[in-house]
């Protein structure tokens, strides 16, 4: 078991426990900095090589993992081994002894490898892994036995178990043994042995629907396994996306493992380009943005209504600039690789409908649930009311991806609501009817007005630090307490303005980097105020991304 030690505020202000102090390397650290170019300098020296340079990748990626806890590497191995195996199986072929004796070997000699100098503590990760290596030894002997329809099944079943099996003990288990704990209470009953101490691995959401997504597409026939396990291996744990997205296609990375990456001028220097946009983003809006945010829900209760407007205001903005800073920052450094990640937020906040939203906004994830949880319950083939309990379910289910907490529940409930509203009063079809320019225009801004505000909403919960809490925030809003003293106001928009003035110009252009579309002096101008912004305005303290705790 991962065992917490020490506690550490995270930039919801929530209290997330560890096994111990999270390391330096966030990617807008010094740490990462140097790390990074030791690590491009050896991947540059190595560009005719492309097995090398693979590995380097792979090699890379897992020092990088492991330096939150290299324990977290049996997990994140366990899958790969599984899923390599599972992969093969899914298409209908036998696995040979030589596949299965390489699979055992990569998974036991690199758990070696990770908890070797703390072997004497952490013996037990060892002996589960040999373990698991045994349950697969008879999992490939039964697999074996099967005709090939039962035995694509039978591999896509371990998939799924073992994938989500792994999500489930570390990331819900004591969620669900808390409130098991908290009912038999109720009754007089004491089940506060049922919880254990269990840290979360960082980005364990992140890569278990990625591994998850390679297994199925190949059952479904839309993509064949690859033989090579270091290129699965290296494609799952990538580290610009490891930890916090975007959830990447097997169809879109692992291609890119098998042919030469283009690596130019150009590419460089628009990864650079997209990496400092992001850091601007992460450590000048996000993390200066958290102080305000913080302090509302820390304590509503002495709040005015418009502190806590301005609170929310301000989570808002912060967890847009966070998270999509951090895919911001992982796809210039993908770019500068020669590899390409997909966009993962597309202007959510200008969206009109949560079908646009959710079209813009963690668009790796939003295109996972549809693809593989919302059509797989039916989606819109079965007529209304199922497809009102498929959208509601998809974004239930998406709420509890998030974490293993009641606001998350609610949060995603809240969310299935209003697309189940908005598709009953068939607003999307409604906005699709053209109008003349200034009616379009005020039908637009009052529309996505009104989502802002439903947004703002559904952050709220998605913030809030407990229940209690959010009944409280929610109250304050609208109990009209006094304004007193919201001169935060100015720094809100000190950061806010400029992030609203450039997605305005990315919306004139129809393109997020527009930068080419605009005159030299204007663009210079804006590469200067974000670099200067960087140095003079990035936040000191230590705030992690925000969905390095999902």
């Amino acid at each position: 078991m991962l065992i917490h030690q020490d506690i550490r505020v995270n930039p919801r202000g929530t209290h997330t426990q560890f096994n111990k102090v999270t390391p330096d390397v966030l990617f807008h650290t010094s740490t990462f900095f140097i790390f990074f170019a030791i690590f491009i300098a050896l991947y540059f020296a190595t560009h005719k090589l492309l097995t090398v340079q693979n590995l380097l990748v792979l090699i890379g990626s897992y020092v990088f993992y492991a330096a939150w806890d290299e324990r977290f590497l049996v997990l994140i191995m366990a899958s790969t081994a599984t899923d390599y195996i599972a992969g093969l199986g899914a298409a209908g072929r036998q696995i040979t002894r030589k596949t299965a004796l390489k699979t055992a070997a990569f998974l036991l000699t690199g758990c070696a490898v990770a908890l070797g100098y703390t072997f004497s503590s952490s013996w037990h990760f060892f002996a589960a892994v040999v373990l698991f290596v045994i349950c697969g030894a008879a999992a490939l002997r039964y697999a074996s036995t099967l005709q090939v329809k039962s035995r694509r099944k039978f591999w896509m079943i371990i998939s799924l178990i073992v994938n989500l099996g792994l999500l489930a003990i570390f990331k819900y288990f004591n969620f669900f043994a808390d409130s098991l704990a908290t009912l038999a209470g109720g009754a007089g009953l004491e089940l506060t042995w049922v919880t254990l101490s269990i840290a979360l691995p960082v980005g364990i959401s992140f890569y278990t629907f990625q591994t998850l997504s390679y297994t199925i597409d190949i059952y479904r026939d839309r993509m064949e396994p690859t033989e090579k396990l270091m290129e699965l291996a290296a494609y799952i744990a990538f580290f610009p996306q490891l930890v916090a997205g975007p959830i990447e296609r097997a169809r879109n990375l692992l291609p890119q493992f098998f042919k030469r990456r283009e690596i130019t001028f150009d590419r460089i220097t628009s990864g650079m380009i997209l990496f400092a946009w992001g850091m601007y983003k992460k450590a000048v809006i996000a993390d200066n943005l958290s102080i305000i945010a913080n302090d509302a829900f820390a304590n509503p209760d002495a709040m005015s209504s418009g502190g806590l407007w301005l609170g929310l205001l301000a989570f808002t903005f912060q967890i847009y600039c966070d998270f999509s800073g951090y895919s911001d920052m992982a796809r210039g450094i993908a770019r500068i690789m020669g590899f390409d990640l997909m966009v993962n937020f597309r202007l959510p906040y200008f969206s009109r409908t949560p079908s646009e939203f959710w079209r813009g906004w963690h668009i790796s994830l939003s295109s996972w649930l549809r693809d593989y949880l919302y059509i797989g319950l039916g989606g819109n083939r079965g007529g209304g009311l199922l497809t009102y309990r498929n959208l509601f379910l998809t974004m239930l289910l998406g709420g509890l991806w998030h974490g293993a907490a009641w606001t998350f529940v609610l949060w995603g409930a809240y969310q299935g609501s209003v697309l189940v509203v908005y598709r009953i009063a068939h607003i999307d079809q409604w906005l699709a009817k053209p109008l003349a320019p200034v009616f379009e225009l005020t039908r637009s801004a009052i529309t996505m007005g009104i989502f802002f505000f439903l947004t703002m909403i559904g952050w709220l919960i998605f913030r809030a630090n407990g229940l209690d809490n959010l009944s409280t925030y929610f109250d304050g809003l609208f109990a009209m307490r006094a304004i007193g003293d919201i001169g935060s106001i100015s720094t809100v928009l000190k950061f806010i303005v400029p992030l609203i003035i450039v997605q305005i110009l990315q919306a004139h252009y129809k393109k997020l980097e527009f930068q080419s579309d605009v005159t030299p002096f204007l663009r210079y101008n804006m590469y200067l105020f974000v670099l200067f912004s960087i140095v003079a305005l990035t936040y000191q303290g230590e705030v992690e991304f925000i969905y390095f705790d999902f």
